[in-house]
């Protein structure tokens, strides 16, 4: 009966709490670092408080390479930063990386969105501060210049935004955290 009581509380002790789930979270091993060829976003706030975005160059053993020049354009200007060819490629410790994003392409939803709301409120508020009469004001004739103003406005802010756009990131890696 005591090796059987032994036993038992052995296994128990060995599963704890957390049950077996627990011992499988610490064994996993750390997470895979990204394909050569992707666009990310690092963040390594050890050696730069910015964000590194790049295309993965390489990938030795203990280190990310990025190149830097992966340059976006935007109203057909180019949004990158002027490149001197030996700051062009950075070599990021793995240790150092708090995070890593992958870009999953761009996108023009949001920024379409944003611009009409900021577009529609900035015109109705020109349109209708400008539009008010010299003598005898009303707020009913603010009304009238600003609902004009919302729609002008509305529509040069949705194009400004949809010809602006962004990318999308999605979370691959946290300190801390393993990806699915």
């Amino acid at each position: 009966m005591s090796g059987i009581r032994t036993a038992m509380l052995a296994v128990a002790m060995a599963v704890g709490p957390g049950g077996p789930a627990s011992l499988t979270a610490q064994i996993q091993p750390p997470p895979q670092l990204p394909r050569l060829g992707d666009r990310v976003r690092i963040l390594a706030p050890s050696i730069r408080e910015d964000r590194y975005v790049g295309l993965v160059e390489a990938l030795p053993r203990d280190s990310i390479r990025l190149d830097t020049a992966g340059v976006r354009r935007r109203l057909g200007f180019d949004t990158g930063p002027v490149l001197v060819e030996e700051f062009r490629r950075v070599t990021l410790p793995t240790n150092a990386i708090q995070s890593i994003d992958i870009s999953t392409g761009r996108t023009h939803r949001k920024s379409t969105i944003k611009g009409m709301i900021i577009g529609a409120l900035g015109g109705a508020v020109l349109f209708g501060a400008t539009n008010l009469p010299e003598v005898d004001p009303k707020f009913s004739d603010f009304l009238a210049g600003a609902a004009v103003g919302a729609i002008v406005g509305g529509l040069a802010g949705g194009t400004v935004g949809y010809l602006l756009g962004g990318e999308k990131w999605e979370s691959f890696y946290r300190a801390g955290t393993l990806p699915p």
